[in-house]
């Protein structure tokens, strides 16, 4: 007999619930909420003209409207004597109405864990992956590879809210029911922000790339120890039944194996020293240039890496990171093989863009910070390099990065907000730095200062907000002046 699945109902003791932002995330949840017969109270900070043309603007851009039924309220956020209160990732775990609610003794929820919970995990599994840079591109793949071989979906942060997710595919698997003996897939990206330090996230299977200083002062108080226990939180729930793998090359994560196995927890070494994944029953791991995984102790080849479409070490990490998260679904090694040859990158991370004269052209308008970038900068081994760098400072520690390209490129051009602090401050370590007022100006530097065979990239280590809508309007962009100039 095929099998239906249903919602589940993640606020049982609920009748009223509040929601926290009507962002894509708040709209997402509220029409869940309403799914699931909750008289449902939406609070946002802005006007009410400009809320409205947000709410329009994301029926065209998505195609998701406001279910009916949902009260808004412009202006400060309060739970209005509400039962429960749905928490997005627009308002932070520290400000005061967030604050006012727990200590009413209500539940406040996070977005992806109401919808996690709502999920019927008898017949899908859920994936997440988080950690600081690689998660796009690792959910990608693993959303790649499980679609191979079983329906899968995936949703999260820097995709469509999983709320909304859960709904599409509950519709879908009603209509078109699973065959017996099968199983759906949802892979999900996490990011810190979406999990406050009060959550009970527990996915079936959860991988961490890497952990490295982001979003400190926009979202922890300036606290790097908060920023890396959100990180953690991914796994802090995880049990007997339960798999993580992480990337235990990271100095970080790797400690928290020992909490994990005492918990009952599988866990899985993503590492690229195969001296670390051994003796280890379950590993993905790299070996003379081969990609391996083990789990239970049998110990398979997935792909060589000079057959990965991907370039850089940093991917080769994204690749079994994103394996290894899929092995409790006991997919095909093949078919996950023959997968991988077909994967394309994500927009704007290391996504080739042209050549001209001999210059290979790479954005990688995703590198918000220093980390991202360096892991970028180093996929093309010894090559020269022109980068146009710069954005949003985000007061972070730059002395590794200013050392990468001192020691890598030929020409440094600046863009946005960095200029000053890398123009002033490090003047002296990286002489080949110069400014440009625009980004058609540094495209036009840049491009006078490769040689055949350089790499020119964008590589921004900030965020895009000074001058952009959005790290993927600031490629666009980018990508737009380069092929202006072929």
């Amino acid at each position: 007999m095929n099998r239906i699945p249903s919602l589940r109902d993640p606020l049982p003791h609920a009748a009223h619930v509040t929601v926290f932002g009507l962002g894509w995330s708040g709209v997402a949840a509220a029409n869940l909420l309403r799914r699931l017969g909750k008289r449902v109270t939406a609070t946002d900070t802005r006007t009410p003209d400009a809320l409205q043309s947000a709410l329009h603007a994301l029926h065209a851009d998505n195609g998701l409207s406001l279910a009916e039924g949902v009260e808004i309220r412009c202006g400060d956020h309060q739970d209005l004597g509400a039962d429960a209160v749905l928490l997005t990732q627009s308002v932070k775990p520290w400000q005061e109405p967030v604050q006012a609610a727990r200590r009413r003794g209500l539940v406040v929820m996070p977005e992806i864990e109401l919808a996690a919970r709502a999920l019927d995990d008898s017949l899908v599994d859920l994936v997440t992956v988080g950690g600081t840079d690689g998660k796009t591109t690792t959910t990608k793949l693993a959303f790649h590879l499980a679609a191979h071989q079983r329906r899968a979906w995936v949703g999260g942060n820097s995709w469509t809210p999983l709320s909304a997710v859960v709904a599409e595919l509950t519709d879908a698997l009603t209509l078109s029911p699973l065959p017996p003996g099968q199983r759906a897939a949802l892979i999900a990206e996490v990011s810190a922000f979406q999990l406050p330090p009060w959550h009970t996230l527990s996915p079936l299977s959860a991988t961490l790339t890497n952990i490295a200083e982001d979003h400190i002062d926009e979202y922890f108080q300036g606290s790097f120890d908060a920023y890396v226990d959100a990180k953690r939180g991914l796994i802090d729930h995880m049990g007997v039944g339960q798999t993580a793998t992480l990337n235990i090359d990271d100095p970080r994560i790797r400690p928290w194996q020992d909490d994990l196995t005492s918990r009952g927890a599988r866990v899985v070494r993503a590492t690229l020293a195969a001296r670390a994944a051994s003796p280890h029953p379950d590993a993905a791991y790299r070996h003379n240039g081969e990609l391996r995984l083990r789990w239970g102790g049998l110990d398979r080849s997935l792909i060589d890496q000079a057959a990965l479409p991907l370039v850089g070490d940093h991917n080769v990490e994204n690749t079994l990171c994103a394996a290894g998260a899929l092995l409790p679904l006991n997919l095909d090694i093949d078919g996950m093989r023959e997968a991988i040859s077909s994967f394309s990158a994500p927009h704007h991370r290391l996504e080739r863009v042209a050549n001209i004269g001999g210059v290979e052209i790479y954005d990688d308008s995703k590198a918000t910070n220093a980390h991202a970038s360096m892991a970028g900068l180093a996929a093309f081994g010894h090559k020269p390099i022109v980068a146009i760098v710069g954005g949003v400072d985000k007061n972070l520690d730059l002395s590794l990065w200013v050392e990468a390209l001192r020691s890598r490129a030929r020409r440094v051009v600046v863009i946005g907000e960095l200029r000053a602090r890398l123009l002033n401050d490090h003047a002296h370590q990286l002489p080949q730095a110069t400014p440009a007022d625009s980004l058609a100006d540094a495209v036009d530097l840049a491009l006078d200062a490769a040689r055949p065979g350089d790499i020119l990239i964008l590589s921004p280590a900030c965020s895009s907000f000074d001058m952009f809508d959005s790290y993927a309007d600031r490629g666009r962009r980018f990508q737009a002046e380069i092929l202006k100039r072929t």
